[in-house]
């Protein structure tokens, strides 16, 4: 097989992926672009991309139509969408064979690494205002709870002076809205799927309907 770019004689390498695995790839001796038989389905590590191909942006070879190492097709640049700036690579469309021009393998993969690295800070930022959120709520819950707790001693005291009984809020039935309140919302804060936010949702409200009967009335 020889290089697209250079048609330069290829030497066989090994990278390793993320988790440890050996990644079979082919560099050219000439201009040192980076050919793989097979499809990236997975990561690559970093550092083991970095000891074979320095990063090194390349805008030249955007014009150039390169073709397949193993078939001789001519071969698809990658979407700039899904490449760093300034990075680009050539695709098969038969064998899936691809093609890094020097420099563009670490671009590449140095790319992909901060993407997951923003993700993982966006994830970890939506976790912790998702928690506030239901901590602010179990707040508010537990003031509710306590206003009503001493609204029934209230009313349990008033009882006893009048000549007849009135029964207040049932003590034991605020405490299972609460309960009740609470799993809505760690359903609604913290659930991933539509339907069990919905649920945690719908629970909330029904229970806030029996808190507003019991303590106001009907």
């Amino acid at each position: 097989m020889k290089c697209p770019q250079c048609n330069g004689e290829y030497d066989q390498i090994s990278l390793l992926s993320a988790n440890g695995e050996t990644v079979a790839a082919q560099k050219c001796t000439q201009c040192g672009g980076v050919w793989f038989q097979r499809p990236l389905k997975q990561r690559l590590n970093v550092q083991s991309v970095l000891q074979n191909d320095p990063p090194s942006p390349n805008y030249s070879t955007k014009s150039y139509d390169l073709t397949c190492s193993l078939d001789g097709t001519l071969m698809a640049p990658a979407d700039h969408d899904i490449s760093p700036h300034s990075g680009q690579y050539w695709q098969c469309p038969d064998c899936d064979g691809m093609f890094f021009p020097r420099g563009q393998l670490a671009l590449y993969e140095q790319w992909l690494d901060s993407q997951q690295s923003t993700g993982a800070k966006s994830s970890a930022g939506f976790g912790r205002a998702r928690a506030t959120t239901a901590v602010l709520s179990m707040f508010v819950l537990t003031a509710a709870v306590l206003a009503s707790l001493s609204k029934t001693d209230f009313s349990l005291n008033a009882a006893q002076v009048q000549a007849l009984p009135n029964s207040g809020p049932n003590v034991l039935t605020l405490v299972m809205l609460a309960v009740t309140y609470i799993a809505g919302t760690i359903l609604a804060v913290l659930g991933r799927r539509l339907p069990i936010i919905f649920m945690g949702w719908g629970v909330i409200v029904i229970c806030l309907f029996g808190f507003s009967v019991i303590i106001f009335g009907p």
